[in-house]
């Protein structure tokens, strides 16, 4: 699994093997001979020689949680959170899958398993290795990149769970650090902690891209944070250039490497990209918009129902955005409208529109006028840019999120979908009121965890 960061004509690729042969580490061929491919043991990857393996590491583990695999069970947050929003639709049989579709999830769901703990093992590796820059070269550029690794963790666990979510901690000597719940404004907070560290170094280092990383994602935590916090993402994200991006990037080496997305839809058609999914779904279909091309893929799993899949996960190589410029533009638009500049929050979004960023010609906005109509607008325009790229459920969480709360005061039944729930072409009972995702019942070992903190009804 590697990454990519990109500004203009500007790409840095970083990989285990990729960064020790780029540092001149002689013998790169010596990567091929492991005494034990399972087992890394502790001195093998300590000391400051060993900090890319570090960073290579940090990437893989994240890129399988964000992005999933090819396994077919290790769905990832872009698959699962739009599923459970109205991005994807079920068209398999899997009941652990129906429920999340759903919105009727339990805490001892099979396929909510991996996420949770593959999300953990991502943050831990992250913050492991920036332990590891902190004891050897602390200043390094790389090790903004592993502390904004580590904040998009946190950062994703709080839009996902419930608002309890234990951040254990692996220590030097393999012991073992648990620590009370975190609610979710206290998990955005800490991600906003992190994110502002990784950008101290990236600025120090003079490394715009990764600075670029970590404004990003500080913006859109302070987003989710709301209120006051809007128009103090605004100004994080001034300096962002539009052409940024950082990507996960998937390839055909190894299941572990594909993308996730493509291998449950493409390769095997168990779910689809939704279409006015529960009555309050985006047409992501049948608008036909160039921003979220698809294309039919025949009977799915279940054999009743048409798969369209996205053209932008169409190969197991497809690479997945987690961050980007054009989200920077958003963020800046959103804060304009929450301002009450509703001149210039259209003409943020026109101006995204036309800079030639899809292979089609998006023809500009018109003021919707009435306040409801320019944040559904909002929304959509955020929705039809960010489309799979783990974006959707904050944003849902954020409109029915109470005023007080920093959200938007719609509530959960006019945002998610709602409804008759409509399973292989015939309505099958009704949606369910969950709109985040259970904390797995496994973890119900860690004494410091209380699953009545966990209610899947809080926006």
């Amino acid at each position: 699994m590697r990454d990519r960061i990109s500004f203009v004509s500007a790409r840095l690729r970083v990989g285990i093997a990729v960064s020790l042969c780029a540092l001149g580490v002689a013998g790169c061929d010596h990567l091929l001979q492991v005494q034990d491919p399972d087992v890394a043991s502790p001195g093998s990857v300590a000391g400051a020689d060993k900090l890319p393996t570090q960073l290579g590491a940090a990437i893989g583990t994240f890129g399988v949680a964000f992005g999933g695999d090819g396994s077919g069970g290790n769905e990832g947050i872009v698959n699962l959170t739009g599923l459970l929003t109205d991005e994807f639709s079920f068209t398999e049989t899997f009941p652990t899958r129906i429920v999340i579709d759903q919105r009727n999830m339990t805490n001892n769901n099979a396929t909510l398993l991996p996420i949770f703990f593959n999300n953990e093992q991502a943050r831990a590796v992250a913050a492991s290795a920036s332990d590891a820059y902190n004891q050897f070269d602390a200043a390094n550029a790389g090790h903004s990149q592993v502390l904004s690794l580590e904040a998009y963790t946190q950062l994703l666990m709080a839009e996902m769970y419930c608002g309890a979510v234990p951040f254990s901690k692996q220590n030097a000597d393999g012991t073992q650090s648990n620590t009370t719940p975190l609610t979710t404004v206290q998990m955005l907070q800490t991600s906003i902690a992190t994110f502002d560290s990784a950008i101290s170094i990236a600025v120090a280092a003079a490394d715009a891209p990764r600075e670029y990383l970590a404004r990003v994602g500080k913006a859109r935590a302070l987003m989710d944070l709301g209120g006051t916090n809007i128009q103090a993402a605004d100004t994080v994200v001034t300096n962002v250039p539009t052409g940024f991006t950082y990507q996960v990037l998937h390839s055909e080496n190894t299941t572990r490497e594909n993308n996730g997305v493509n291998e449950l839809v493409w390769q095997e058609g168990r779910w689809s990209v939704g279409d006015h999914e529960g009555i309050n779904g985006l047409n992501f279909i049948t608008s036909h918009d160039p921003r979220v091309r698809t294309d039919s893929l025949g009977r799915g799993f279940a054999t009743r129902t048409v798969v369209w899949g996205p053209l932008k996960d169409n190969t197991r190589s497809s690479p997945e955005t987690v961050a980007s410029g054009v989200e920077a533009r958003l963020i800046e638009a959103e804060a304009a409208l929450d301002a009450g500049n509703s001149s210039v929050w259209l003409t943020d979004l026109n101006a995204l529109r036309s800079a030639g960023l899809v292979d089609s010609t998006l023809a500009p906005l018109v003021d919707p006028v009435t306040p409801a109509a320019r944040l559904a607008l909002m929304f959509r325009e955020r929705a039809f840019w960010l489309y799979a790229t783990g974006h959707r459920l904050g944003d849902l969480r954020r409109l029915a999120r109470s005023v007080a709360d920093g959200g938007y005061g719609l509530g959960n039944e006019a945002v998610f979908p709602t409804g008759p729930y409509v399973y292989r072409g015939a309505v099958s009972g009704s949606y369910g009121n969950n709109v985040n995702f259970p904390i797995p019942l496994e973890e119900g070992n860690n004494p410091d965890f209380n699953a009545s903190q966990c209610d899947l009804t809080l926006p």
